[in-house]
Parts: C-alpha cells; structure tokens; sequence
C-alpha cells in the first residue's frame, strides 16, 4: 500500500501541473466503459460533444487583463445574457441553456479547479460528477475537495474542503483535473451522503452486466480494499451499511431508490434480476422477485424510453410495444404484479399502498449481510 501523502492544495504531487485555461480543459469524455455501463444500468448519458464545446466557451476573468472586460461580464450577467458560472468564471446563456443538469454541475467543478492557484483534489460529488456516478435528487451548487487534516475543513466561496488524508493511491488524474479515485469517492458518498444517494453509487459501480459484455467498475474486493486501508474512519458503521446493502444485480437508479425505500417500510427483501420464460419462451428478468409470495415487481424509469443506446435501434413507439407484450406475459403468469415509477419509488408511503395492493405483507426483517 502506498504511503499516505498526498496531493493538497499547495502541496506537490506526482500528477500535478499547472492549470491550463478554459480554452485547454476538456470535459471529460466517458470512456467507452462507463458508456456501455451506463446504456446498461440507465444512467444519463453526458454529451461529449455539448461538453467539449462548453469548456471552449468558459471565460476567466483572470485570462483578461483590463477591468473594463471583467465587468462587461458582470453587467452582462445581470442583463442575462451571460451566467456566472463560478466566481470568476461565465458562460453564455444561450450555451448554459442547452446543458442539463448533470452538465451544469461538471461545468461549475471545471470552472472551479481552473481558478484554483494550484490544482484541487476533487473529492466528494465533485468527484463523483467526473467520474459520472448518477445522482439522486439534485447535485450540490458547492464544489467539493479534500485538503489535508492540518489545513482543516472550511466552506467558503463555493468550495466546501474536506480534511482527510489521501494515499497517494486515492488521487488519480481524469482529463487534466485532480479527483479521488473512484474507490475512495464510492467510500466519501457512503460516509457523508445520505444512504439512498450512496446506495445508488455503490449499486452503479459494483453493477455486473448479465451479458457478460463489460466487467463491473469496480469489485465488492476493491471497495473491501479500499474500506481497510482508510481507516481509521469516523464513519465506519455508515460505510459498512452501504457497502453491505449495495447489490451487483441492480441495475438502475430507480431500482436502487425502490429497494432502499423497501427498507424503510419493512416488505420483504426482494430477489433481483430472476429469470423467468413461459411456453413461447425466454420473457426476461424482472426486477424485482418475492418468490414467498409469488409477486414480480418492476421499477419503470424513463430511460428505456427516451435513452436511444436502451432503445438499441427501435422507436419510442416499438419500445412501448415491446414492453406491453413483456408485461402481458409477465401477468400471464402465476404471479401477481406490480409496476411503478420514480414518482412512486421515491415516496415510502406511495410505495407501501402500491406494494400493499400487490399483496405483499409488511413488517419483514431482512436478512443483514450481503447477498448477490
């Protein structure tokens, strides 16, 4: 194991240089990996090209030299035809318009390392952003970085700093920004996010394609790994929940929502992803499985629908199809059945009288430890 120094601001580090300006920082592209695992489980999908072409567009303020430019900016974005990006940073309205959420918020980390004096370690959301981890809810509007213990934790100007120690293992190098690695970013949202935001990460990384055509991000051994040669750690019960209760067979975000929320109304612990096949032959996997009480679940995200990596070459309208002719078989079976969405999954109280209406008894521990 490496030894524990590390890249802060203003410390030296291996992979450090100097930070180049808006006009050399590229967002990151998604390498063909995290793409196909992201067609695989659901996830947003960032557009390269939108990024790219972002990135070009930020201005500094520290790039112009004459007070006059800098406020023409400020007046600028009070007329609203520019957006402050950061501090000291903008971007055309037209061009923020076309970004969605996710976009927005690499943006905002960009913007920041690129008006740091020395390069940050982004840690936290922030490192989640870049590695492309997905989210629920919405991000945060601070930039987050880990800086050593004897700096201390601050938040001010936008950056919230965490203090911690790295190992020199923990800090890798994404397309010219410092982040933590994608162990130890799963390990800080365990610690410091709330559980379901965490879960949703930890299910997204540990994720195994069940057509064998991509490995996961990452194994229940790098995170076992990673776990140990942190510590000590304040939160380590909170971390070892997560790290627990995550699943390599979940597959969307919604379905990650769904099961913690399964939790917090005590149904049943579902089986994930069960096969299932009737005379004309192979149907699919569901979801979600109570095999005790002969049920089948099924979380319903948009993805499928508008995502066309999911849609693999089919309509909106073929998709619908298809997966009306799958439900049809599905309540063919012996079975009761169960659909819902996101406006459901993540309301506990709209997910019991769903689930209750089903069938399904309420008031079952679950089982601990973990179970692929």
């Amino acid at each position: 194991m490496a030894n524990p120094a590390v890249a802060y601001p203003g410390v030296a580090h291996p992979l450090a240089q100097p930070m180049r300006t808006a006009r050399s920082i590229p967002l990151p592209p998604l390498r063909l990996h995290q793409a196909l695992q992201k067609s695989a489980t659901g996830c947003p999908l960032r557009n390269t090209h939108v990024m790219a072409d972002t990135t070009r567009r930020l201005t500094y303020m520290h790039d112009l030299g004459i007070d006059a430019d800098r406020r023409q900016f400020a007046v600028a974005a009070a007329r609203g035809t520019q957006v402050r990006v950061a501090r000291g940073v903008y971007l055309s309205t037209v061009a923020w318009a076309a970004l969605d959420a996710d976009e927005r918020y690499v943006a905002r980390v960009y913007a920041v390392a690129g008006t740091r004096r020395n390069q940050p370690v982004l840690s936290h959301w922030s490192a989640a952003a870049v590695h492309g981890l997905p989210i629920v809810g919405d991000w945060p509007d601070a930039v987050h970085i880990t800086v050593r213990p004897a700096a201390g934790g601050r938040n001010r100007n936008g950056i919230v700093a965490h203090a911690a120690r790295l190992a020199d293992d923990d800090v890798v190098e994404l397309n010219g920004l410092l982040v933590t690695s994608l162990a130890r970013t799963v390990l800080d949202m365990a610690a410091t996010a709330t559980f379901m935001v965490a879960v949703t990460m930890a299910d997204h990384v540990l994720h195994i394609d069940r057509f064998g055509r991509i490995p996961p991000l990452l194994t229940r051994t790098d995170l076992a790994e990673q776990f140990e040669h942190s510590r000590p750690l304040r939160s380590h019960r909170k971390i070892d929940r997560v790290f627990t209760f995550a699943e390599t067979r979940a597959e969307t975000p919604i379905e990650s929502v769904s099961r913690v929320n399964m939790l917090v109304i005590g149904c049943p612990r579902p089986l994930l992803q069960s096969p299932f096949s009737d005379r004309d032959g192979f149907i699919g996997e569901t979801d979600f499985e109570w095999r005790d009480y002969a049920t089948l679940g099924e979380a319903d995200g948009d993805r499928k629908y508008l995502d066309a990596a999911y849609r693999s070459g089919r309509t909106v309208e073929q998709v619908m199809l298809d997966e009306k002719d799958r439900e049809d078989r599905l309540r063919a079976l012996p079975r009761r059945f169960a659909r819902w969405r996101w406006k459901i999954a993540v309301r506990p109280g709209r997910l019991r009288a769903h689930l209750a209406a089903a069938g399904l008894p309420f008031g079952v521990p679950w089982a601990s430890g973990i179970r692929d």
